[in-house]
């Protein structure tokens, strides 16, 4: 049974008056005002509350004139109580997932929603839900969006169906990717019904229907083609239930895939007990053509990609691999880029954030195929396009890495993995070849580690072993592979590459309107002070309107490097936030950084770089500092 906030609160209160030795019913006038709700609502929870109890042979007394209390015995009251306890860990939501749910259910509501209600729903208090409220509106003001107000109504969002369901696409594509990269029955059973605006019953038919639709079909689609087209169908049957349909006339002109949407569709009907519009199968006809192996026509043969690519690499290095790899990867795209069909990619912000060189390198070269086949390429194409750029980087870091390492444990699995996640967080330096379960370690030839990690006794071997607990501290694993290796250089906490490119003379503290201002006032003071040249500030005006380099409360603009006279990092530290994309930022950091620099100059930076912008604490140390000199010290770890 479902009980909302308050409910769970007069549970709570019910129980702890039960056990107070003088306990005297409570009446529905005192319950009100413990909870601030009036007295009728407190009637209304009672019969809930009433039934809920009832489960474990606890009975809830209503004595009029005399008022309400709980009878039962301590055994059972700790019952309910640990029943609460679970209720809560298990419903309370942390915020980033509540406000994808509240956000969510705004776009799937076509009427209006009072703060109580989501207040209810998502067992928090009103501030809270209107804080949520004030952080969807930034996004919407981004998306050129507004909420609708109207007074003892509630709140509502009025847009288009079409533009409603892209905005779904990014939320749900969130909600189901993040929590597991791969839908699967297993999987879905480790996430929570409530932290889902759809059903786990629903998503695991539609995976079901689509799994076989495209086996039937003989379609070959990757891993994100898939989740973007599982995405659409689930939302295409929330809508269709609501009675809401995609209308556009202009869609369903072309023969590719109108019998295979009309097959899907028809596979969904007959399984869903629904009925697709018209409209509808064109709507699932064009995301089969943005993500199927058949093309619209013969575009991709006369786009000459192989030239505008190499070009682009030409200038940056790169291997095959690299090469082949994109070259696929936007062949298979460019007729969705042109049919202005974008694949969600929950992973976006983890991708920008966590790498942004290689994010910086799609954003050039997407760049160029905008300007060339007049196309435009979102942000979550282009995190796309990224990884291919990271996973090159890491092949060039492989070459050069000082340790690799075997890691085993009894099972090779559970225990070491986290231990390998652990490892490639911390050490950069460290190169993880292979994880490998006890009788696996026993059978393998590793002749190639130079080291091996085990959390389990094992047989000498002819590299180091060290042993570790699988929650071993950093500075003590960090410790162990130092000895191991005998290289005091490996992981000493030397800053020095990034402590050169910042300087308090490089750092100001002032108030700007916007985010071009910011752009304009920490460009012009690295100009005075030669780190960049002239054009640097309309050059990275230019990138943000590329890609928003904004996240929580950072941004991280990037001057053109032909303009770069120094390598450098600039800092501003707002007095008042201002609206950068969709967040709202108090610090920025423009990076200024001179061709030359090597990749390994450039890990090294960014390792650290990182290690900063996702520390909280030391962010929120710099956004209550008061002069340069103390946030230069905070930056170079003083």
């Amino acid at each position: 049974m479902n009980l909302n906030k308050r409910q769970i609160q007069l549970i709570l209160i019910l129980v702890e008056n039960k056990r107070e030795p003088d306990c005297i019913p409570l009446s529905a006038h005192a319950l009100a005002k413990r909870v601030n709700v009036s007295s009728k609502t407190i009637y209304n929870d009672v019969s809930v509350i009433d039934a809920y109890v009832n489960e474990f042979n606890v009975e809830l007394i209503k004595k009029p004139r005399i008022g309400i209390y709980i009878k039962g015995s301590d055994k059972n009251l700790l019952k309910i109580l640990t029943s609460i306890e679970f209720k809560k860990n298990n419903e309370y939501l942390d915020n980033e997932t509540r406000r994808e749910l509240v956000f969510s259910q705004l776009l799937n509501s076509d009427s209006y929603i009072t703060i109580q209600e989501l207040s209810d729903k998502y067992f928090t208090n009103r501030q809270v839900i209107q804080d949520d409220i004030n952080d969807i509106e930034l996004r919407l003001e981004s998306l050129g969006l507004k909420l609708q107000r109207k007074s003892g109504k509630g709140i509502k969002l009025n847009i288009t169906e079409d533009r409603r369901r892209k905005i779904l696409t990014q939320v749900i594509s969130k909600q189901l990717f993040n929590a597991t990269p791969v839908i699967k029955e297993r999987n879905l059973k480790l996430i929570n019904d409530n932290k889902l605006s759809i059903s786990k019953d629903l998503i695991t038919s539609v995976d079901n229907i689509l799994s076989d639709f495209t086996k039937e079909q003989n379609m070959i689609l990757n891993d994100y083609e898939y989740q973007s087209l599982l995405v659409h169908l689930l939302i295409a049957v929330e809508r269709i239930r609501l009675g809401k349909f995609i209308d556009n006339e202009n869609w369903g002109n072309s023969p590719i895939y109108l019998t295979e949407s009309k097959i899907l569709a028809k596979d969904l009907e007959n399984k869903l007990n629904i009925k697709f519009p018209t409209e509808e199968i064109y709507y699932i006809q064009l995301h089969l053509v943005a993500a199927g192996k058949k093309r619209v026509d013969n575009l991709t043969a006369k786009l000459n990609t192989n030239d505008l690519l190499k070009s682009y690499l030409n200038g940056s290095g790169y291997d095959n691999q690299l090469y082949e790899g994109l070259l696929l990867h936007i062949n298979s795209s460019l007729n969705r880029w042109k049919l202005g069909v974008s694949i969600a990619n929950p992973y976006k912000n983890s991708i920008i954030q966590k790498y942004s060189y290689a994010f910086e390198a799609a954003v050039r070269l997407k760049e160029l195929y905008e300007q060339k086949y007049k196309i435009k390429i979102n942000d979550d194409e282009t995190a796309y396009l990224a990884l291919h750029f990271e996973a090159y980087l890491e092949r060039q870091r492989s070459k050069n890495n000082l340790v690799r390492a075997v890691i085993v444990c009894s099972t090779g699995l559970g225990t070491s993995q986290l231990l390998a996640a652990r490892i490639k967080n911390d050490f950069s330096k460290v190169k993880v070849i292979k994880i490998l379960s006890y009788d696996e370690y026993l059978n393998s030839d590793l002749k190639c580690a130079d080291l091996i990690i085990s959390t389990i006794e094992l047989p000498k071997s002819t590299a180091p072993i060290i042993y570790v607990s699988p929650v071993v501290s950093t500075e003590e694993l960090k410790n162990k592979i130092r000895m191991a290796i005998a290289d005091e250089n490996t992981f000493k906490d030397d800053y020095g590459q990034f402590n050169k490119l910042i300087s308090k003379n490089n750092i100001m503290i002032a108030n700007v309107q916007n985010w071009k201002g910011a752009i304009k006032i920490l460009g012009t003071l690295l100009e005075k002070n030669l780190v960049l040249d002239a054009g640097s500030i309309d050059s990275a005006i230019k990138r943000e309107n590329l890609s928003f380099t904004s996240f929580k409360n950072i941004s991280t603009p990037h001057a053109n490097p032909k303009y770069v006279k120094e390598s450098k990092i600039g800092v501003l530290k707002l007095d008042n936030p201002v609206v950068w994309g969709k967040q709202k930022v108090s610090v920025v950091f423009f990076i200024a950084f001179k061709k030359d620099m090597n990749q390994s100059q450039l890990d090294d930076i960014y390792d650290r770089f990182w290690n900063i912008l996702s520390n909280d604490k030391l962010i929120k140390k710099i956004i209550r500092s008061n002069s340069s000199e103390e946030i230069s010290n905070l930056l170079k770890g003083r």
